[in-house]
């Protein structure tokens, strides 16, 4: 399980950022947060999405998934301390590793055992364009 960056909440199914650094897609049944679209595509911070949330006074938003009993929005931000602590919770160690690889070789990379990919296709004659002849039409 993995910590929201916003709320706190404890029971994120997925970090919310990937070992490459992009959103989960994931959306907070605590606060409304969508990872990856509320932040990258729409620029609100965390900081940013806690005030509103607080100032809304911390409820539950999902509706399809019901609060766990006795939860207290207002508890939770106290008792998880969201933030960047949070975040680098979030992220495994596994997950750190596999950044660190990304970071020195790309995983779309060319080997260097890559050959020149060759085509089946027969290349194309190019025919040298036709002379117009003086005087052109009357």
């Amino acid at each position: 399980m993995h910590v929201c960056p916003v709320c706190g909440y404890p029971s994120l199914s997925e970090p919310p950022r990937s070992p490459s650094g992009g959103g989960s897609y994931e959306i907070c049944p605590s606060c409304g947060f969508q990872f990856g679209v509320d932040d990258d595509d729409r620029g609100r911070t965390y900081e940013q999405a806690r005030q509103a949330w607080e100032e809304a006074g911390a409820p539950w938003s999902s509706k399809g998934i019901p609060a766990p009993k006795g939860w207290s929005g207002k508890g939770q931000l106290t008792s998880q301390k969201p933030g960047p602590k949070a975040v680098k919770k979030a992220i495994s160690k596994p997950a750190k590793k596999a950044a660190k690889k990304a970071v020195k070789k790309p995983a779309n990379a060319p080997s260097k055992k890559t050959s020149k990919k060759v085509s089946s296709r027969p290349k194309k004659s190019v025919q040298p364009a036709k002379k117009k002849k003086p005087g052109g039409r009357r």
